[in-house]
């Protein structure tokens, strides 16, 4: 989100850039804070874990792009890409509000964020590192936080702000 959403967001319009900028940062810490409090476990540590696999171990393996080492409850892609992309999601459904009469060609931008939403939750089961209540969590609180957040986003504030 930091390296292509919000530069091309910001070039779009200075507003969204900064939305989407000030929602994945703040969405990025309160990930962090609900891990340390639910502390959920993920597939790959439940499988070795639980001890329903020591009699006929199961195989399965971890390979690099699913060598999580932190807690798993919520999901953080699926949590920061909710909140992060509800602010592009809103601005281009006004765009096309004002521009078109069609209901059809206004639920694009909804349709494309439940789509990329639930490609994402499900890339994060399919690597075995969430399970699927993490997802739905993620999905869930990152969708609330985007829908909370973006019209309380402080753009009266320099770039600069936001960095330090």
């Amino acid at each position: 989100f930091f390296f292509f959403y919000f530069p091309a967001a910001y070039y779009a319009s200075r507003r969204v850039g900064i939305a989407v900028l000030w929602i994945s940062l703040i969405t990025e810490w309160l990930n962090l804070v609900f891990k340390w409090f639910l502390f959920g476990d993920r597939p790959f540590w439940w499988v070795h874990e639980s001890g329903y696999y020591s009699q006929a171990p199961a195989q399965v393996h971890q390979f690099p792009s699913s060598c999580e080492t932190g807690p798993g409850s919520p999901s953080g892609h699926c949590m920061i890409t909710g909140a992060a992309l509800w602010p592009i999601m809103t601005a281009i459904s006004s765009q096309l509000a004002t521009r078109t009469h069609s209901h059809w060609v206004r639920m694009i931008p909804s349709l494309a964020y439940c789509t990329f939403l639930l490609a994402v939750g499900l890339s994060r089961i399919f690597l075995l590192a969430h399970f699927p209540h993490q997802v739905l969590g993620g999905l869930i609180t990152g969708a609330v936080l985007g829908w909370l957040m973006t019209p309380r986003v402080p753009t009266e504030r320099e770039l600069s702000f936001y960095g330090g």
